[in-house]
């Protein structure tokens, strides 16, 4: 018995599809858009203003024969998916039941879930072999005894049967499974392929996914090593020149030997100055915030009548569809962020400590978050540089929430953490570290820092000058030609409204 349905797409277009009560909704799928020219894993299927599940067969879908199908773009981010493995006999140990159980993205493929069972990855903590088995052969006439022949994994998922290297690179998506639960159950078949023949094979199918992680990692690699080889020339060059001053030290103090320790700080406030430009300002004077202490009118916060209106407009855009952007334009959007990101050279940051001291510098684009905290501990004092600490900033796009800036050497500093511009660093002691560090809230910086420290001057706009309006003098006869515009009468004159009408 035969039957079919129609699937109609965004712009009315029709495509029928001829089924079997056996045939999957993802098989009825995947013909509508081969016919329409669409990717079948972008879309989804949906029957009377209700969404599909496309895992199962069109038996148990409850549709009837001409059943009209709607066209709709599925969503685009991965969904999990907890998939359960039922296990033969001979794998079964280390597993309840028989059964491990796990949760994978929807783009994941059957091969990898098995992989990724069969590591230990997924699932309990055991390695098995469940992609890479061979028996051997006892027949003599297939080219000799004891030959081995592999056996390939066959995955029972509801009615459908997935035996094949073609069908286990599909993904849990592609198979209709976009969310829930799904159960496989597992065996094996003995295949008329010698083992070392489907190794090549399987090579083959799955070199992507096997191959695919390492070239991402070299990728990234690649600009970390000259990062830290710039890093490392930087390093270098003070560590020259503090080797060459040392002889003059004894010299100059011959007989105290207690100064040493301080001298010995020197060379690396001279790598700070050596390396980066810095300015450095003082904690306030005052304990009260100079933004306490401005005078302010009540009457600005009171709401006005351009107020309400802007509001009511802003309410009524806000209320209007918007058309979302095409995949074009939203890549073209990604492509131009990130052509502005990368043009970005230098980036000016401000570090404000718990003692409210601050100090500013500019890093270029080959500097890491470990430059930074690096930067950041040199210009400690003696007593607080071996302390553990953190860096946070504002995001950018949720100005109440901070994120944390790893101390990696992989992570750049304007590529990856995304800084621009002028951008204000708050720095906040570890859990871990020393009680004393908490407690003590000055003095922060080396003494060398303090010294050349200035006081931030925060400059106020001017107040504007209220102008004095005159009220200007009306003369003698303004009330009268304001009251009536038509002009004066003459005086002695006789009035309009006494006039005798023309019979």
């Amino acid at each position: 018995m035969s039957a079919h349905v129609v699937v109609i797409d965004a712009t009315a277009r029709r495509a029928t599809i001829k089924t079997t009560p056996g045939k999957h909704l993802t098989d009825i799928l995947h013909e509508a858009c081969s016919k329409l020219g669409y990717n079948s894993s972008q879309y989804g299927l949906k029957h009377n203003r209700k969404q599909l599940d496309l895992s199962l067969s069109f038996r148990l879908s409850g549709l009837s024969s001409g059943a009209k199908l709607e066209l709709v773009q599925a969503s685009r981010s991965p969904s999990v998916v907890t998939v359960g493995l039922q296990l033969p006999e001979s794998e079964t140990r280390g597993a309840p039941n028989g059964r491990i159980l796990d949760k994978f993205p929807s783009t994941t493929t059957l091969w990898l879930v098995l992989r990724k069972f069969e590591a230990g990855v997924a699932g309990s903590n055991q390695t098995r072999n469940l992609t890479s088995r061979a028996v051997p052969s006892t027949d003599g006439a297939e080219g000799g005894a004891g030959r081995l022949y592999y056996e390939i994994p066959v995955l029972q998922i509801l009615e459908r049967e997935v035996s094949s290297f073609t069908d286990l690179q599909k993904t849990l998506a592609q198979l209709g499974y976009n969310s829930g639960n799904v159960l496989m159950r597992l065996s094996f078949r003995r295949t008329e392929q010698p083992i070392e023949e489907a190794m090549v094979q399987i090579g083959e199918f799955f070199k992507t996914d096997d191959e695919a992680p390492p070239k991402q990692d070299t990728s990234v690699a690649l600009p970390t090593e000259s990062a830290e080889a710039k890093d490392e020339e930087a390093v270098e060059q003070p560590s020259d020149t503090s080797q060459s001053e040392p002889p003059s030290v004894p010299a100059a103090s011959s007989g105290s030997s207690a100064p040493l320790p301080d001298n010995t700080l020197e060379p690396a406030t001279s790598e700070i100055g050596a390396a980066r430009n810095i300015t450095v300002y003082s904690p306030p004077s005052e304990s009260t915030p100079s933004s306490a202490q401005l005078s302010y009118n009540e009457n600005d916060y009171v709401p006005s009548i351009e107020h309400a209106q802007l509001h009511q407009r802003l309410l009524n855009e806000s209320s209007r569809n918007q058309r979302l952007p095409t995949h074009a334009e939203m890549a073209a959007k990604a492509k131009a962020e990130e052509a502005k990101q990368a043009a970005i050279r230098e980036v000016d940051v401000k570090v404000r400590f718990p003692d409210q001291s601050q100090v500013v510098a500019k890093f270029g684009a080959s500097d890491t978050g470990h430059s930074l905290y690096e930067f950041v501990r040199s210009c400690l004092a003696p007593s607080f540089a071996n302390e553990e600490f953190h860096l946070t900033v504002h995001t950018a796009s949720r100005s109440q929430h901070t994120s944390a800036i790893p101390s990696s050497d992989k992570k750049l500093l304007i590529k990856d953490i995304r800084l621009t511009g002028r951008v204000l660093i708050n720095f906040s002691w570890a859990d871990n570290a020393a009680a004393f560090v908490h407690q003590r809230r000055s003095e922060t910086l080396r003494p060398e820092l303090r010294s050349q420290a200035q006081q931030l001057k925060v400059e106020q706009p001017p107040e504007p000058k209220e102008e004095e309006t005159v009220p200007a003098q009306p003369g003698p006869s303004s009330a009268q030609g304001d009251a009536k515009p038509g002009g004066t009468r003459k005086p002695g004159a006789m009035p309009k409204w006494l006039k005798l009408g023309k019979k």
